[in-house]
C-alpha cells in the first residue's frame, strides 16, 4: 500500500474532469491538483514553452512526494510527454493520449472518429497517428477548438448557458457535418461542455473524455503495482496560479462540492533560461 498522493496538473479548470473521476473511482486516494490558469491557454504555445511549463508543474508536484502524475492536458500530452519523461525518469506519468485512443478505436462502429482539441494538440498530429496505428481502417477527422478552452475558463459551462451553446455550435459545425460515430474530447476542458456538445452532435454520436479514460488507466496501474492506498477517504489540496475565489466558485459547480484553493505562482524557466 502506498499513501503518497497523486499529482495532477493542467492549464486551468479542465483537469478537474480527471480529478472528479479519480474522486469517484479511487475515493481513498489523496490528490494534489495544480491548475496553471495564469499561463493559460497552453494550446497556443510553442513546444519549448510547453516543456518549460510542464517541467515547472512537475517540480512543484514532486515537492509533495507524489507517487504518480496525471497530465490532465492534451496539449502537453501530445507535444512534450516523452521529453518530460526523459527529464524525470523515475516519475510514472500518465498523459491523456494512449488510454483515450485505445477506447475510441475500440468503441467506434464504423471507424469514423472525430477528435476535438487545442490548436497545438491538433498540430502535433499525435491523436490521429495513434488512432490509425490502433485501427488502420480509421477515418479520423481532427478539429482544433481553441475557443472552447477560453469559453470554459471564462465560466461558461454547466448547461443552459447561451454563450457555451453558441460556442459549441460554431466550433463543432464541421465535426457534425463529418458525421462521426465517435467523438473524442481530446482536451480536458471539453467535458465541462459535455451537455452542450451531446445536444449539438446528437444521440447517435458517442462521446469519450480523455480525462475519464486516463483516470481509469491510472487506477489500473496503481492497483496492479500495489500502490493503491489503504485509506478510506482522501484529503486533497487544490492549487491555482490564478484567482483562488474564481477557481473555487467554478470548481464547486463541477466537482459537486466546495474546495479551498491555494495560490501557487508558477515560475517556469523559458527556452532561453528566462521566465515566460
Amino acid at each position: 500500500m502506498d499513501r503518497r498522493p497523486i499529482g495532477i496538473f493542467d492549464s486551468g479548470l479542465g483537469g478537474l474532469t480527471a480529478a472528479r473521476t479519480l474522486e469517484q473511482i479511487l475515493p481513498g486516494e489523496t490528490m494534489v491538483y495544480f491548475g496553471d490558469s495564469i499561463n493559460a491557454p497552453y494550446g497556443t504555445r510553442s513546444r519549448a514553452e510547453l516543456l518549460s511549463l510542464a517541467t515547472a508543474n512537475t517540480e512543484f508536484l514532486l515537492g509533495f512526494g507524489v507517487k504518480a502524475i496525471l497530465i490532465a492536458c492534451g496539449t502537453v500530452s501530445s507535444n512534450v510527454l516523452d521529453a518530460l519523461a526523459q527529464r524525470f525518469p523515475d516519475v510514472p506519468f500518465f498523459g491523456v493520449l494512449d488510454a483515450a485512443c485505445r477506447s475510441a478505436a475500440a468503441a467506434s462502429r464504423t471507424g469514423r472518429i472525430a477528435v476535438t482539441a487545442t490548436e497545438a494538440t491538433i498540430r502535433s498530429g499525435a491523436f490521429g497517428a495513434r488512432l490509425r496505428a490502433l485501427r488502420p481502417d480509421a477515418d479520423v477527422f481532427s478539429k482544433p477548438c481553441q475557443s472552447l478552452v477560453e469559453t470554459v475558463e471564462q465560466g461558461h459551462f454547466g448547461g443552459d448557458d447561451p454563450v457555451a451553446t453558441a460556442a459549441v455550435a460554431q466550433e463543432l459545425a464541421p465535426v457534425r457535418a463529418y458525421r462521426p460515430d465517435t467523438l473524442l474530447l481530446a482536451c480536458t476542458h471539453f467535458p465541462l461542455l459535455e451537455r452542450e456538445i451531446a445536444d449539438y452532435m446528437g444521440a447517435e454520436v458517442q462521446l469519450l473524455s480523455v480525462a475519464e479514460e486516463t483516470a481509469k488507466a491510472l487506477r489500473d496501474y496503481l492497483c496492479a503495482e500495489g500502490r493503491c492506498t489503504d485509506a478510506q477517504q482522501g484529503a486533497h489540496r487544490w492549487f491555482t496560479s490564478g484567482g483562488t475565489e474564481e477557481f473555487a466558485r467554478y470548481a464547486a459547480l463541477f466537482l459537486g462540492h466546495e474546495i479551498v484553493p491555494e495560490y501557487h505562482r508558477n515560475r517556469p524557466n523559458g527556452p532561453e533560461g528566462g521566465t515566460i
